[in-house]
């Protein structure tokens, strides 16, 4: 949240609160880094039409146009999306849930779940940040590093280094190298922090539910034990009752996770299949920089580094979906590893009901070609190599 507040990034609703000029002006803040970012991303489709309508397309140039044309237009699209009322109910209802857990949750387990949960997102975020910042060091310091290379520009032959992104600039690069060096910086830093901070906050939306699944799952799993804690509460009910309120009041949380996850699917499903669609492209179009030219050792490193956030990124994405699946699975297998056999015939109708709707699944989709898994991540390395292969039989 920090960091994608430092860029206008999160919606300006949830801050400063209590002080409207503050809360205005991060709103103005907000929509000037997006008007700066699209003007980035239309740089990159005008040095697209550039590189397509030459004489001769350089293929090296237009793979190195496609790795950030289009993840930056998923980012718009998602940042876009972000800005809606459905996103942020999602962001209000994690916020208050957040607030209700800090005031009034007095279970020592259930408070360790959402702990650890968090401490692991946390975890992974600073990992992926730090790839980032390498990432970018590797690609705004080659340009130093690499030697230049002899380009045909008008029957002359002149000496061309290369720079970190493919962006269109109203001057000439070779002639202003020291200033074109120091926009493609700019746009570099202000871009990859735009896109990856803006993704901070998209993996903890989609995390939050598996977080609640594996409370409720410790719940179900323990249920004699919270039925113990409400008649502790409530002496005036029978033990049968107790256990008819913890399940009435897991089903009531359950319907709540498949609610939010149904509210994310109908908001983020289109943007999550446009970025599955790219991903396997921009993996290849960093590999294709190194299969289709001799290359140095600064661009090998760079783009490894490159290759393994990629990487990274997409496996987060996808393990949490995945999770997601895994652990309303479980459900089933929790509340039948509890006592339901002891119990009336009402509750034991009330676990099967659980155990049933648990059958159909709960998924993050990717709009309408099917369903966030691992499988899905595996097919996007599977279409990167084939592009790749594709590429260098073409060269």
């Amino acid at each position: 949240m920090k960091c994608a507040t430092l860029l206008g990034l999160f919606p300006h609703q949830f801050l400063f609160k209590k002080h409207y000029y503050l809360q205005q002006g991060y709103s103005i803040f907000s929509k000037i880094t997006f008007v700066v970012f699209t003007l980035i991303l239309l740089s990159t489709y005008m040095q697209l039409l550039v590189i397509v309508c030459a004489k001769e397309i350089d293929v090296t140039e237009l793979s190195k146009n496609l790795i950030i044309t289009p993840l930056f237009t998923i980012t718009i699209i998602r940042q876009s999306i972000m800005y809606k009322s459905g996103f942020k109910r999602l962001l209000e209802h994690i916020l208050e849930r957040e607030q209700w857990m800090n005031r009034y949750a007095n279970d020592n387990q259930l408070n360790f779940i959402e702990e650890r949960s968090a401490n692991e997102l946390n975890r992974n975020i600073k990992i992926y940040l730090g790839m980032m910042i390498i990432t970018e060091l590797s690609y705004t310091i080659r340009p130093l590093l690499d030697p230049a290379t002899e380009t045909l520009i008008y029957n002359n032959t002149v000496l061309v280094k290369s720079l970190p992104l493919s962006i269109w600039l109203p001057f000439n690069k070779v002639d202003h190298f020291i200033a074109a060096y120091v926009c493609h910086i700019i746009y570099t830093i202000f871009g990859s922090s735009y896109d990856t901070f803006g993704e901070f906050v998209l993996i903890s939306v989609l995390v939050y539910p598996t977080t609640q699944l594996k409370g409720l799952k410790h719940v179900l799993k323990n249920m004699e034990f919270y039925q113990e804690k409400i008649l502790q509460h409530y002496t005036h009910i029978s033990k049968e009752d107790a256990a008819i309120v913890v399940l009435r009041q897991s089903i009531q949380q359950h319907k709540i996770i498949v609610q939010y996850v149904s509210d994310f699917n109908e908001l983020m499903g289109t943007c999550l299949f446009l970025d599955f669609i790219q991903s396997s492209l921009h993996m290849a179009c960093v590999l294709a920089e190194v299969l289709t030219e001799d290359v140095t050792s600064m661009q090998l490193v760079s783009v490894i580094a490159y290759l393994v956030i990629l990487n990274f990124r997409l496996f987060l994405y996808y393990y949490y979906a995945n999770e997601l699946t895994v652990l309303n699975q479980e459900l089933a297998v929790a509340i039948y590893q509890s006592k339901w056999y002891q119990y009336s015939k009402k509750v034991g109708f009330m676990t099967f009901m659980i155990i049933m709707r648990n059958q159909k699944g709960l998924k993050y989709k990717l709009g309408l070609f099917g369903y966030m898994s691992l499988n899905k991540f595996i097919s996007i390395l599977n279409a990167a190599y084939s592009y790749v292969m594709l590429m260098y039989s073409v060269k």
